[in-house]
């Protein structure tokens, strides 16, 4: 796929192949590029004539003679249209046409759309939900193994799975998500999917990839995060005047070092995210 610089439409030369599609998004988008506005179906016709001559002889009583016969046929064809199909394809070049798209997370501006290509991988976290005991029991064996007393790691033991418990009864009720990294030579990215958008089941991809897909993938998407020291907003904290502003900062601040984005990337919401299919010859 050439670059949004290089190419005159983003759909000439290739199919997609959609990972992920947020079809909400795609329609508010093209319901305000289209002039007829959100378009869910369309109909083509189209009609063919024709004209056949020939020769028919007369014979009467008092006259005989020959003459010409022309008949006529026709024939029409109307096909209805699913625009559902075609729409991620066709709001794609619109809003390119239009000049909304950047191809570099690293200079695109807070709520801008990006289409950058690169690396993905995607966790399906929701299936941890049920296993944070399990995990943090792990935890507390593998960090008291080293003590060679028995007693002293029995009692070290028991502290950490205390702590640790304590840290999963609150992670446990936090909600799990489908979330993934994007890495590009501009930078990388965080995200969340919403499960429903996808077009590939989120199981697939652990029992195959694990979390790495392979090959070059290409995502449309809204940036909506900076890494944490390009942040306008690193500043907020100190205007604090609540208590409970404050404790909440801290305990969404840790949730985010557990389950979110990391503070060195950038955060999008995906639009589409699909790799490309170039013709054989």
């Amino acid at each position: 796929m050439q670059s949004i610089t290089e190419q005159e439409s983003p759909s000439e030369e290739y199919l997609s192949d959609y990972a992920y599609i947020d079809s909400v998004r795609l329609s508010h988008y093209y319901g305000q590029l289209s002039k007829y506005g959100l378009v869910t179906q369309t109909k083509h016709s189209s009609k063919t004539s024709g004209k056949n001559l020939g020769k028919i002889k007369v014979k009467a009583v008092v006259a005989e003679g020959t003459g010409h016969l022309e008949t006529g046929s026709e024939e029409a064809v109307e096909l209805q249209i699913d625009a559902a199909f075609s729409r991620p394809q066709e709001t794609l070049d619109a809003l390119y046409e239009a000049g909304y798209i950047g191809d570099s997370i690293a200079t695109a501006r807070i709520g801008s759309l990006v289409l950058a290509k690169g690396h993905l991988s995607i966790f399906d976290i929701r299936m941890l939900k049920n296993m944070w005991p399990q995990i943090a029991e792990m935890i507390a064996v593998s960090e008291t193994s080293q003590i060679v007393n028995q007693a002293q790691r029995q009692k070290a033991h028991a502290a950490k799975k205390k702590e640790n418990e304590m840290h999963v009864g609150i992670i446990s009720q936090v909600p799990h998500s489908v979330q993934g990294t994007f890495l590009t030579e501009e930078g990388d990215a965080w995200f969340t999917l919403q499960p429903e958008y996808m077009r590939i089941n989120a199981e697939d991809i652990v029992f195959k990839h694990g979390s790495d897909l392979g090959g070059e993938w290409h995502v449309l998407g809204i940036v909506d995060a900076l890494p944490d020291h390009l942040s306008p907003y690193s500043e907020a904290p100190a205007r604090v005047n609540s208590e409970v502003e404050s404790g909440l900062r801290g305990m969404l601040a840790m949730l985010r070092l557990v389950l979110g984005r990391p503070a060195h990337r950038y955060g999008i919401t995906p639009i589409m995210i699909f790799r490309t299919m170039k013709k054989l010859t």
